[in-house]
């Protein structure tokens, strides 16, 4: 798996509900053929993640499709899921 691009934006709880803070990463990822994840309309992967006390804990992933932005019922594999933790990590915005 390769992450070719992504964003990452704060979600705000506007009940003041959630505690702590709140962050969506939206990836694309290119994948072999062969692996169960390949979709010829390309690949998506959204991470959430919460921040508190300084302390940042994934909190959720799903894979999608990117047309059509329905998700796929599969888990990844242990370098799949470093390498994305990796990516973000590397662009998590200052708290």
């Amino acid at each position: 798996m390769q992450i070719v691009n992504g964003k990452v934006q704060e979600l705000v709880d506007p009940t003041g509900i959630i505690d702590g803070q709140r962050y969506e990463f939206l990836l694309t990822v290119k994948l072999d053929e062969e692996d169960e994840l390949f979709n010829e309309d390309g690949t998506g992967l959204r991470m959430l993640y919460s921040v508190k006390d300084g302390e940042r804990k994934m909190l959720t992933y799903q894979f999608y499709e990117l047309a059509t932005e329905s998700p796929f019922d599969v888990e990844w594999d242990e370098e799949e899921q470093a390498s994305a933790e990796q990516y973000c990590n590397e662009h998590f915005p200052e708290i």
